[in-house]
């Protein structure tokens, strides 16, 4: 953060405003008093950052009345974005089902004309069968135009799946959530970080990136792929019932967590892992009949302006392996 005041941000006349009349204008004067004491430029991208992040500190009942505030007065668009891919992973799982059930009536229909050309082939034994043949051969035609004509309907389905399939797969391509663990993907995450270092460029404040996982030697104790899903949904849950709104919660793949901790140090993101932590291994959770002991490991980086983010990435994993390597509870990345 800037130490030295800039007088185009900490000379602003505020003597002429009238006092506050309620609880809310007063902290929303502290938000802004603070904007100036630490010389941000009094933005709305940072008013709000800063108002959330100090909101945080202040007694819960006062909490809970702004968030009734915000919740009336915001519209997130960005919810209503994960609605849409919610519904759209929902449709990709029909299509699928559709085909598997035109697969099977056209199983079945194969299965007609195999049970018609069997009875033809015993019906030629029997005396004197030019008319019932005759018949036969009536209904066979009947018969093929009907597959034709079904034949070329389920072409045409197959068709549009596949073109439904490639669109669908697109959009999943560019797509922010991850359903698996209800919190935002790997896609989202680094296009959030690649702003955050733009912003860092430019206004010279600190911000930090947190990997995590559960620890190895906690998995091993589980025999089952859906118990180790379940723990990492846990895991996931807690992180984001427990993290600042302004903060981006994230799955990279994998079992592995990613936090953008905006406006926060390294020592504000040690002791973001450190809470984290405590909260996880005291929560209770039961799995295959026992009560398990989750441990996580993190990696953690502070962001420099100018960063690659696969590479600012890339030493958080790093950290967070030799962490676990060395049994401890996170590292964090001190350059080269």
């Amino acid at each position: 953060m800037i130490s030295k005041k800039d007088d185009k941000f900490s000379t602003v006349e505020v003597a002429g405003l009238n006092e506050p009349s309620s609880p809310l204008e007063e902290f929303a004067k502290k938000v802004f008093d603070k904007m100036l004491e630490e010389n941000v430029p009094p933005i709305p991208y940072y008013y709000k950052m800063y108002f959330l992040n100090m909101l945080d500190e202040e007694p819960e009942s006062f909490r809970n009345q702004v968030y009734e505030y915000i919740t009336l007065e915001e519209t997130n668009e960005l919810e209503k974005d994960l609605e849409i891919e919610k519904k759209l992973k929902q449709s990709f799982k029909y299509s699928k089902e559709l085909l598997q059930h035109t697969a099977v009536l056209y199983k079945n229909s194969q299965a007609i004309k195999d049970i018609f050309e069997k009875y033809k082939s015993e019906t030629a034994h029997i005396a004197n069968p030019k008319l019932f043949e005759r018949l036969i051969n009536g209904f066979e035609e009947r018969l093929k135009k009907i597959n034709e004509k079904l034949d070329n309907e389920l072409n045409h389905i197959k068709q549009l799946y596949s073109k439904n399939v490639e669109i669908l797969k697109d959009i999943e391509s560019n797509s922010i959530f991850d359903a698996r663990y209800g919190i935002y993907n790997k896609n989202f995450f680094i296009r959030e970080l690649k702003k955050e270092i733009k912003l860092i460029e430019k206004f010279k404040h600190k911000s930090s990136v947190v990997v995590l996982k559960v620890k190895d030697s906690v998995f091993a104790s589980l025999k089952s792929e859906k118990s180790k899903i379940l723990l990492n949904r846990s895991v996931a849950k807690i992180m984001l019932k427990t993290s600042r709104r302004t903060d981006i919660i994230a799955h990279l793949g994998d079992g592995v967590f990613a936090m953008l901790l905006k406006h926060t140090d390294r020592i504000g993101a040690c002791k973001t892992v450190e809470r984290l932590s405590d909260i996880i291994s005291n929560s209770a959770i039961f799995l295959e009949g026992e009560e398990i002991n989750i441990k996580i490991v993190a990696g953690i980086v502070e962001i420099l302006s100018n960063e690659d983010v696969e590479v600012l990435v890339s030493h958080a994993l790093m950290m967070m392996e030799k962490a676990q390597e060395d049994d401890v509870l996170y590292y964090i990345y001190e350059g080269n």
